[in-house]
């Protein structure tokens, strides 16, 4: 499944857990079939959304054996290597290798931001020559590295032949609009990460969506991705989709604490994040069951 390129709808998967922040493998394995029968066509194991750093060293790589054994062979399995220094992110990367992983995704270097483009090279470079045989996917969140990823730095490595796929979360279209049209002949794959920028961004040519919300809602995305090139119709899905991210995603505590606690009431967890983040209020609760209330009541008749 990964030979091919890495285009779709890419669910960067939450992770349920204990109460003594351990992955809750009975929910963990139902989330990801119920993702897998909805038609997604990738999982992102261990990002942001799905509390990679957050982990022991140990229970991170025992999540990803999980979903590898849910997910290989059916949906493009990418395994999120995100920490603080090179070395760990390489060290993460050839346990994934060891595991079986064929795609691991890197994303610049946190706690300390990366400032120069040479600093970028380094990272990505290194990583590329310690883990060879793996497809390294390079993801720009600023929000969290403190750092964006040059665009030519993104350009450079695709000629390198170090990258074929991206994702951007940073929420800067005009970034993303010149990712597409400068990286993209090169053979860069461009997968957008904002929800809100989704129709945009799939209608100006984007390879596929990383979509959070995708978590519980998963039909809306695929329906995105089936549409970008119908303008009229991505137009009603867009619709949704930001209503969506403003009901739900939206809280003021976290919108991670959101997705999860959406998530589990479709069965899957508890809801609540890795400590120490906040979980949601009971009003919080209250109004994200109010919203999706109508369309899980409609699935469950058409079911």
């Amino acid at each position: 499944m990964s030979k091919s390129p890495i285009t779709g709808v890419v669910v960067p998967v939450v992770t349920p857990v204990d109460a003594q922040d351990c992955v809750d493998e009975e929910a963990y394995r139902g989330l990801l079939r119920f993702l897998i029968g909805a038609g997604v066509h990738g999982i992102f194991v261990g990002g942001t959304a799905g509390e990679g750093p957050m982990f022991t060293l140990g229970e991170w790589e025992r999540m990803s054996g999980i979903a590898f054994e849910e997910c290989h062979g059916k949906v493009h399995l990418l395994g999120g290597a995100l920490d603080t220094s090179t070395s760990r992110v390489i060290q993460k990367a050839r346990i994934l290798a060891t595991i079986g992983y064929e795609n691991y995704v890197v994303l610049p270097t946190f706690y300390l931001k990366l400032k120069l483009p040479d600093e970028h090279l380094r990272l990505f470079g290194e990583c590329k020559e310690a883990v060879s045989d793996l497809n390294m996917v390079v993801y720009n969140l600023p929000s969290i590295a403190g750092s964006s990823i040059p665009i030519e730095v993104m350009c450079e490595m695709t000629r390198r032949g170090w990258i074929t796929c991206c994702k951007d979360t940073s929420e800067d279209m005009a970034y993303f609009g010149r990712l597409v049209s400068e990286a993209g002949p090169l053979g860069l794959e461009v997968l957008i990460g904002s929800e809100l920028h989704a129709a945009e961004a799939l209608l100006k040519g984007a390879n596929g969506l990383v979509p959070v919300c995708a978590n519980f809602e998963p039909g809306t995305f695929v329906a995105a991705y089936e549409a970008r090139n119908d303008p009229e119709k991505m137009k009603e899905i867009h619709d949704r989709i930001t209503s969506v991210v403003h009901n739900v995603l939206l809280q003021p505590r976290s919108w991670l604490s959101a997705a999860k606690y959406a998530s589990s009431g479709l069965g899957f967890g508890s809801g609540n994040p890795v400590s120490p983040t906040e979980p949601l209020s009971a009003a919080e609760r209250r109004q994200i069951d109010l919203f999706l209330a109508p369309s899980r009541s409609a699935s469950r008749v058409e079911g």
